[in-house]
């Protein structure tokens, strides 16, 4: 009570001399924290609101880029051109209408991928932190119609490209792997998916024992790789260096895939138009890799 007595006889001799101003700023007055609260923290409820709007603006778009992991998609497609590079390059006579066929089993290919991140997410809504349905970018609902919407968007494409039976089956066996992986989080099952997605670009150029049998051999090799790459990354959200190398691995996988394109093109010229692709693919991953938000791989 004395002390704040004192302050206020202060404050009239201060009046009294004409520096009231002078007073009110001394760290030691209790006009102090007065002026605090008329002037500073209206600025920072300012600020908390700005902060507020940023944030609900950044949860849409950011929210579903992270999601679908975008920046990764680019990827995607090269399992399906180097299938269907390897079912074509081993076999006598193709078809007039093999790369439309292979155009829509890569789009439908992106959709299951899609259709899988979709999946993996609803299914951890509640143990994976940092992912956009914990952090209230996305919700549950949301995600699932999003889920839903990639399997028909993949189902419609398969359809409208006449995919034949053999791409159907490969297909299946992809989606059983897809649930798979998304509820053991076993890195084989992560390995099969994208080994099956090359299964998939064979089956849809070609149903011949001998191209599918090639196809078979390059699926083994995706399969390894992201098994291998998918184990490596376990414990990546709390190492931001281990984070960064997974990030390069997935990266890489574009050029796994053009090196078995360019290989496939010197062995049969007629694959040409799929290796251009492929190389239009990697200028996308690179511009993704600029603007889109990173992701974890699992």
């Amino acid at each position: 009570m004395a002390g704040h007595f004192g302050g206020s006889a202060a404050a009239q001799s201060c009046m009294r001399l004409g520096r009231f101003q002078e007073y009110a700023a001394n760290a030691n007055s209790p006009l102090r924290s007065w002026r605090f609260y008329e002037t500073i923290l209206p600025h920072m409820e300012q600020t908390d609101d700005t902060t507020a709007r940023k944030t609900a603006s950044r949860g849409g778009l950011h929210g579903w880029l992270r999601f679908f992991r975008a920046v990764n998609l680019p990827t995607v497609p090269g399992d399906v051109l180097a299938g269907a590079a390897a079912a074509i390059a081993f076999s006598a006579d193709i078809s007039p209408v093999c790369f439309r066929v292979a155009a829509w089993a890569a789009a439908s290919s992106v959709f299951l991928y899609m259709f899988g991140l979709a999946d993996n997410d609803v299914t951890g809504a509640g143990l994976d932190s940092g992912r956009p349905i914990p952090d209230g970018e996305i919700t549950l609902a949301g995600a699932r119609i999003a889920r839903g919407f990639c399997l028909g968007a993949a189902l419609v494409s398969a359809a409208l490209g006449n995919l034949p039976p053999a791409w159907w089956i490969s297909a299946t066996a992809l989606l059983a792997s897809i649930a798979m992986y998304n509820r053991t989080k076993r890195p084989f099952f992560m390995g099969l998916c994208r080994g099956l997605d090359v299964m998939c670009g064979g089956a849809a150029v070609s149903a011949a024992t001998r191209p599918l049998s090639a196809c078979a051999a390059l699926a083994a090799i995706w399969t390894v790789y992201f098994a291998a790459v998918t184990k490596y990354s376990e414990g990546e959200e709390t190492d931001p260096s281990k984070r960064e190398f997974v990030g390069v691995l997935i990266g890489s996988t574009i050029y796994l895939q053009l090196a078995a394109l360019l290989v496939l093109t010197l062995l049969d010229g007629r694959i040409k138009p799929l290796l251009v692709t492929g190389a239009i693919m990697l200028i996308l991953l690179r511009l993704a890799k600029r603007s889109m938000p990173k992701v974890s791989a699992s």
